[in-house]
C-alpha cells in the first residue's frame, strides 16, 4: 500500500507518511476535541476556576463554611464535566496509539541504519548532526501537527 511512498527517498517518504497520520489525526481531532459539544464542556470546566477565586477570597476573609460550600460545588462541576470530556479525548488518544503500534515499527525495519538527514554544519552546536528516521519522523511530526492545529482547529 506504501510502495509507492517508500520508493522515493527517505526524506520524503518519512515526510509524506508522516502528512497521512498527522491529517489522520486532525480530522480525528477535529470531530472530537475541537467539536463544539467538547468546547462548550471545556468553558463549562472553566467556570469551576472562577470558584477558585471566590474561594480564595473567603480564606482570606476567614469564612470556612463558605470555603466548604464553594470547594464542594467547584468539585462537583469539574467531576461532572471532566468525565464528559474524557470520552472526546479517549477517539484520539485511542486512533494515536493504534496507529503508533501499527506504523512505527514497520518504519524502524524499513529505515532501520539509514541515516535520513544531515544538519548543515553551518548551524551552531548541532551543525553535522545525522538525523536517523525517528529524530527526522518527530520534527516532522511536531511542525505538521502545530501547523494543522492552527489552521483547522477554529474551522
Amino acid at each position: 500500500l506504501l510502495a509507492p511512498i517508500v520508493s522515493l527517498s527517505p526524506v520524503y517518504s518519512i515526510f509524506i507518511i508522516t502528512l497521512i497520520i498527522s491529517a489522520i489525526m486532525i480530522f480525528v481531532n477535529k470531530k472530537t476535541l475541537w467539536s463544539k459539544e467538547a468546547k462548550e464542556i471545556q468553558a463549562k470546566m472553566k467556570e469551576s476556576q472562577k470558584y477558585k477565586d471566590d474561594i480564595l477570597k473567603a480564606q482570606k476573609k476567614g469564612e470556612k463554611k463558605k470555603v466548604e460550600e464553594l470547594t464542594k460545588k467547584s468539585l462537583e462541576i469539574q467531576s461532572t464535566y471532566m468525565s464528559q470530556y474524557m470520552k472526546y479525548s479517549l477517539r484520539p488518544m485511542l486512533v494515536s496509539i493504534i496507529l503508533a503500534i501499527v506504523l512505527l515499527p514497520w518504519l524502524n525495519e524499513t529505515y532501520k541504519n539509514a541515516i535520513v538527514i544531515i544538519i548543515p554544519k553551518v548551524i551552531p552546536l548541532i551543525g553535522g548532526l545525522q538525523l536517523s528516521w525517528l529524530w527526522w519522523y518527530i520534527i516532522c511530526s511536531l511542525i505538521l501537527s502545530i501547523v494543522g492545529k492552527k489552521l483547522f482547529e477554529g474551522t
